[in-house]
């Protein structure tokens, strides 16, 4: 193996807002908040109560009237203002969601000037 293999490539995040329930799985506990941003592998969730770390939750993303569902864990949690979470055996049939919602946030950020473009 190369000397780069032991480097984890953490998904890109890509701004995205919107609607955030979490809910502890042990207790029932759940927040509201906004996620500022998502990725493949998580997002961060602004929110004035966040849960400590390693927390699992059930999570619920509502955005443009469509729902995401998954399991999270608390990767870390930054009081008062939110905390950064990692998705958990996200469920087959919600895959097209985040895959959409991933799409349409990478449309909305500005592209990098093409090389061919540079005279």
């Amino acid at each position: 193996m190369g000397q780069f293999s032991a480097k984890r490539i953490r998904p890109a995040r890509l701004p995205f807002f919107a609607e955030v329930r979490a809910t502890e799985l042990n207790s029932g506990k759940e927040v509201w908040g906004e996620t500022t941003n998502l990725s493949r592998g998580g997002c961060y969730v602004r929110t004035r109560q966040p849960f400590s770390q390693s927390t699992l939750l059930q999570l619920e993303i509502k955005s443009r009237g469509t729902r995401f569902l998954t399991d999270a864990r608390v990767a870390y949690s930054c009081e008062p203002d939110g905390m950064g979470l990692s998705f958990l055996n996200i469920p087959t049939s919600q895959l097209p969601t985040l895959e959409d919602w991933l799409s349409l946030a990478g449309e909305e950020q500005p592209t990098e000037p093409s090389r061919r473009s540079a005279v």
